[in-house]
C-alpha cells in the first residue's frame, strides 16, 4: 500500500513512504453501493425479514422452554401437596360434612404445594399464549418471506442476468 505522507503533501515534495495495512476490528461484507438486492434477497426488506424470523425463532425456544419449566413446577407442587395426604385423616360423619383434620406438617405442606401448583398454573397459561403468539408471528413472517420470493426466475437489474 503506497501513501503520501501529509509533510510531505505540505512541502510539495513528492517522496512515497510504504506504510503496512491497518488492522481493522470491522469486517465489511458489502460494498457502500451494494445493496439488499446484490446480496440475493429479491426486496431491500426481505434481509430484515430473515433478521426477524431469527429473531421469533428464538423467542419461540425460549417461551417453550418457560412452557416446559412452569409445567414442571406445576408437577412439583402436585407431588408436595400430595405428600401431606400421609399427614391427614378424614373424618366420616353421618348427616354432616366430612371433616380433613391434619398435622402442623400436613396443614404447611398442603399450603405449599397449593401455592407451588396455583402460582405454576398461572406461569403454564401465561407462557402457553405467549407461545401462540409468538409461533402466529413466525408464520406471518414466513408467509411475508414467501410471497415476496416471487416467481423462481427473475431478472436482476443490478447484475444484468437472471436469478433462479
Amino acid at each position: 500500500m503506497v501513501s503520501v505522507s501529509r509533510a510531505d503533501a505540505q512541502q510539495g515534495g513528492s517522496s512515497v513512504a510504504q506504510t503496512e495495512p491497518v488492522e481493522s476490528s470491522v469486517v465489511i461484507t458489502t460494498l457502500p453501493n451494494q445493496s439488499a438486492a446484490g446480496q440475493g434477497y429479491t426486496h431491500a426488506n426481505q434481509g430484515y425479514l430473515h433478521g426477524d424470523l431469527e429473531e421469533a425463532n428464538r423467542g419461540i425456544r425460549n417461551t417453550r422452554n418457560a412452557l416446559i419449566a412452569t409445567s414442571a413446577v406445576a408437577l412439583v407442587g402436585v407431588i408436595v401437596a400430595s405428600t401431606a395426604a400421609s399427614q391427614c385423616d378424614v373424618i366420616y360423619r353421618f348427616n354432616r360434612p366430612d371433616d380433613l383434620v391434619c398435622t402442623q406438617r400436613g396443614d404447611a405442606l398442603i399450603a405449599a404445594g397449593a401455592s407451588i401448583f396455583g402460582l405454576a398454573a398461572i406461569g403454564v397459561i401465561t407462557s402457553g399464549i405467549m407461545l401462540g403468539v409468538r409461533k402466529g408471528k413466525r408464520r406471518r413472517l414466513n408467509r411475508e418471506i414467501r410471497s415476496q420470493q416471487g416467481a423462481r426466475l427473475q431478472w436482476d437489474i443490478e447484475s444484468g442476468r437472471v436469478e433462479f
